[in-house]
């Protein structure tokens, strides 16, 4: 049983070499699919209840949590090592870097504590903000995806997780569950800092490199190949995501102006046929 594991949950089936790199094919099919997926539950729900779709997100939240869970029961199979002949040297192990210090990980908790709880429907809307933000910002530019093929469990899991927690943010806002005012943004920007002491206290007990604090996010090597100081990313970095947020906000007007607008002139087109 041990060693059917090994071999299911194997970077690669078919020797084939392809991997998902930024903009390559896979990583497009990919966007596709996570973006077709997120629009075809938008129009299913759209027409939906207030119930409905609060019911909607609940499964979506449970999805969520179930994904992140389980992925830890399948590390030792899918980190493995194994030598030029393919035979296998040692067991993966704990992978560190699914720990929750992330903020797409660090995110997982925090959605289910806004979804379930009562008192965390105080904090939905910056959390709805970081959770369309955060894995967006990942699956446009998955770096840190691994070297294994497109359809292994790897790959699927990491872009199903994040699409996952993509789809609950957009939705909530989508689906008119949650209103975003920029008044508001000063709850992301002290959630962003939180995260940031948070991933640092983490980076400092197990040696690690979560929000990127050690080293940048692009893997340009800003701090090891260009000398950078890595406390300077502990500015950067929430101030950046902090600059997103607003983009956020900017495109969520936008939107909403330009749909007022249709409706208006739609309404006006109706009273003048009477």
């Amino acid at each position: 049983m041990r060693e059917l594991f090994f071999k299911l949950f194997a970077k690669s089936h078919f020797n084939t070499g392809i991997t998902i790199t930024p903009l390559s094919v896979p990583h497009i099919v990919y966007i596709l699919l996570i973006g077709g997926i997120i629009t075809g539950l938008y129009f299913a729900l759209r027409k939906k209840d207030v119930y409905a779709k609060k019911k909607a997100m609940r499964v979506v939240v449970n999805v969520l949590v179930l994904s992140y869970l389980s992925d830890f029961f399948i590390h030792e199979f899918v980190y493995a090592s194994y030598d030029d002949l393919g035979n296998l040297i040692s067991a993966g192990g704990l992978d560190l870097d699914k720990l929750p210090f992330h903020l797409c990980t660090a995110l997982c908790p925090v959605v289910a504590f806004t979804q379930y709880n009562k008192k965390g429907r105080k904090i939905l809307e910056p959390v709805c903000v970081l959770a369309i933000l955060a894995p967006l910002m990942y699956i446009a530019y998955p770096a840190s995806i691994g070297n294994g093929e497109p359809w292994c469990y790897q790959a699927v899991q990491t872009m199903f997780f994040h699409g996952t927690l993509l789809a609950w943010g957009m939705l909530n806002v989508l689906l008119g569950i949650t209103e975003l005012k920029i008044k508001h943004s000063w709850k992301c920007a002290v959630a962003l800092v939180g995260i940031t002491l948070w991933a640092k206290l983490g980076n400092i007990l197990y040696e690690h490199n979560w929000f990127f604090l050690q080293e940048d996010a692009l893997y340009i090597g800003l701090v090891e190949n260009y000398g950078m100081p890595s406390w300077l990313l502990m500015i950067i970095n929430p101030v950046v995501f902090f600059l997103a947020v607003l983009l956020v906000y900017g495109v969520y007007y936008l939107v909403n102006r330009i749909r007022n607008k249709r409706n208006t002139v739609i309404s006006d087109k109706e009273l003048a046929s009477v």
